[in-house]
């Protein structure tokens, strides 16, 4: 019984892929698919590491040029603890902050511009 269960689940589940796949195809025709291609430039990234750390972290940002950023460290219910502006941001743009006066724990590292922002966890051992 347990065999044919599975069975039937594997069906479901592969013909349900088949179908959205299919009906998406079918509903753009080749000729008109249109892709577009994104430029490493306008890509927005941050890459907080180690992660996690003993308090000696590396923030790398992309995509950010010609702005200008806060760049926020904030504990785990969310109050600011550290605070900094970066200007005159280069394409790939790496900061190295010094957290070893933190306890351990959760924290979150957060970048933010006039339009847009990124946050990632980060733990401190």
């Amino acid at each position: 019984m347990k065999r044919l269960h599975f069975f039937c689940l594997l069906t479901v589940l592969i013909l349900g892929a088949t179908r959205s796949s299919s009906t998406a195809a079918l509903a753009q025709p080749a000729t008109e698919r249109v892709t577009t291609a994104v430029r490493p430039s306008d890509e927005r990234s941050m890459l907080v590491y180690p992660n996690p750390s003993t308090g000696i972290v590396h923030v790398a940002i992309n995509g950010f040029e010609g702005r200008r950023l806060e760049l926020q460290i904030l504990n785990v219910i969310g109050s600011v603890i550290y605070r900094e502006n970066l200007s005159e941001l280069n394409d790939r743009y790496t900061k190295t902050l010094d957290l070893t006066k933190f306890a351990g724990g959760l924290y979150y590292i957060k970048i933010a511009s006039d339009n847009t922002s990124e946050m990632r966890k980060l733990v401190i051992r």
